[in-house]
């Protein structure tokens, strides 16, 4: 007990010190903009929203390096502007699970994979098993039903939102003009009854409709009977409008459904002078900036005209988030997700490339997580130690930005590029050291990538074709370097041409020609690979000695 207060005391103290600057905050890339009807929220405002509105609210948390997030953002805004009447019952926000400041707030929501959509009642409050309700889809007319469905159940209690709960014969009885909402808001000019039969979500999707229009208001009647009450018809109406005087007047709509209904009333109050409502037309997709600086710059014309290297900043990138973003957004590690992190910590330890400070920093994590001795972590725990670790020596982590894993644009490469390099680079090392049995890395890449990587597409398809080439049934350390070379090059074959493929950074079957004239014997209709050069090359490509420091902030040697 006393270790685990101590960890969130430091937790919260370090918190405190490294919140970052607005400035910092401003100049982060999103896939979102507030142009796309999408409000973009943090570990410091969204609970804060979610606590303090009326409406329900569309969250979506991502990863901005995720692909499946970014083949997602077109259809998202498009989405969302298509919400863009319902503002009233429904505010739209993104969470970035990538953002090492939102780290907490993704844990306490349970993110595991991403794109996740969750949606919310007004005033909620997270407790430990209340989290939101996932919209387990991202089909845009399936996510839309979905929304209307969870929407017309909660009961609103600001003046202009709906009441989606059927008008009853009892209802009646009261004064009829205020029991259906006439006199209950100056803005109210008109009343719109709708006959809903049993099983029909005609008058649901009325109301959701005509919410553009603010001086209406809907009501449901579920027995047709009560169209007399209004002195209408009720074997012909299915559709009135009364005024707050009391006068209804039977409209007749092309078809019976909602599109037509809302159609005819929309007509019918033009007609009577009111204006058309201006909503907003979809902007053009919003494209975040990407200034490239003279650093960068230098970076990205070295790494296109030179060899095939392994940079030292791009193993590095890729732990410093590991450590600091995608593992500590674990809630808790227990049972097989915890056997993945220890094996994972192990592979690190034996075959990091980071400094001194940093291999001792890895140590003493590994060494922490494993005299867990109830078996189980939180993922706050994790995160102090680290935190705690790595404010008792001399700074760790120098790279400022990827090198071999630089992108000509936002969210391109990065982090994924730099995991596949640190992968590579633990099955060549474990080639040469006889600590680990064969498999041993494809096992821990395995276990990292089920349990850890934020990217549910990517899971389900790396998955997959473990299960296929049988990753578990690699018998040698060599062989365990080509399964992951000829895994590798598949997920670029299923990628090429993708809109997460860097145009300066095709996907290619790699080794190329260019920079392994005898990895390959082309043919009139295909590629046969030579696997003994393949092999040689991989490990020359990934020996440790080879590193390049270049792009580090450091002129006299890596330590």
């Amino acid at each position: 007990m006393k270790l685990h207060a101590l960890v969130v005391f430091w937790l919260l103290l370090l918190r405190c010190c490294l919140v970052p600057t607005n400035a910092a905050l401003a100049t982060e890339p999103s896939l979102y903009a507030p142009e796309d009807n999408v409000k973009i929220l943090n570990n410091d405002t969204l609970e804060m929203e979610l606590y303090s509105s009326n409406n329900c609210k569309l969250v979506q948390f991502i990863n901005y390096f995720c692909g499946d997030c970014r083949r997602f953002a077109a259809t998202f805004k498009q989405l969302a502007w298509k919400l863009y009447g319902w503002r009233t019952v429904l505010s739209i926000f993104v969470v970035d699970c990538a953002q090492e400041r939102n780290v907490q707030i993704c844990r306490d929501f349970d993110i595991q994979k991403t794109p996740t959509l969750r949606i919310f009642p007004p005033d909620f409050q997270r407790t430990e098993k209340q989290v939101g309700f996932d919209l387990d889809t991202l089909v845009p007319d399936a996510i839309f039903a979905k929304l209307a469905e969870y929407i017309s159940k909660v009961k609103y209690t600001m003046l202009g939102q709906p009441d989606f709960k059927p008008v009853k014969a009892t209802d009646i009885i009261q004064p009829l003009l205020q029991k259906l909402g006439c006199f209950n808001s100056s803005a109210i000019n008109f009343t719109v009854l709708v006959y809903q039969p049993e099983g029909s979500t005609i008058g649901r999707d009325t109301i959701l409709g005509l919410l553009i229009w603010p001086m209406v208001n809907v009501r449901i009647l579920s027995d047709r009977r009560l169209f007399r009450y209004f002195v209408l018809s009720p074997t012909n109406s299915t559709l009135a409008l009364m005024d707050c005087v009391g006068n209804a007047k039977a409209l007749q709509p092309l078809n019976d459904t909602s599109a037509s209904y809302v159609a005819c009333v929309g007509n019918y109050i033009h007609s009577l002078g009111y204006a058309l409502p201006l909503l907003p037309t979809n902007p053009a997709p919003n494209i975040t900036n990407y200034l490239i600086d003279e650093e960068q710059a230098a970076i990205l014309s070295t790494v296109l005209q030179g060899r095939s290297k392994v940079y030292r900043a791009d193993l590095e990138q890729a732990i410093d988030q590991l450590i600091h973003i995608e593992l500590p957004k674990v809630r808790i590690f227990k049972g097989d997700n915890m056997m993945a992190l220890r094996q994972f910590l192990n592979v690190l330890c034996l075959f990091s490339p980071l400094n001194v400070s940093g291999k001792l920093l890895l140590q003493r994590l590994y060494e922490f997580v494993n005299g867990s001795t109830s078996g189980e972590l939180t993922g706050m725990a994790f995160q102090a130690q680290v935190q705690l670790l790595e404010g008792m020596q001399p700074k760790v982590f120098k790279a400022r930005r990827y090198v071999g894993c630089i992108a000509s644009g936002p969210f391109l490469r990065g982090f994924t590029c730099s995991l596949w390099t640190l992968f590579h680079y633990f099955t060549v090392q474990a080639s040469k050291s006889l600590i680990l049995p064969a498999g041993f890395v494809l096992g821990t890449v395995h276990g990292f990538v089920k349990h850890f990587f934020g990217c549910r597409d990517c899971v389900q398809h790396f998955m997959g074709m473990s299960e296929r080439r049988k990753i578990f049934s690699v018998a040698s350390r060599d062989e365990e370097i080509l399964w992951l070379w000829e895994a590798h090059n598949e997920v670029n074959q299923r990628l090429e041409g993708d809109i997460t493929e860097d145009p300066k950074f095709p996907k290619v079957q790699f080794p190329t020609l260019s920079v392994c004239g005898n990895c390959q014997i082309n043919s009139l209709h295909n590629t046969t690979w030579q696997r003994p050069q393949v092999l040689s090359f991989l490990k020359e490509l990934y020996d440790g000695r080879n590193l390049s420091n270049y792009g580090l902030p450091t002129t006299n040697g890596y330590n």
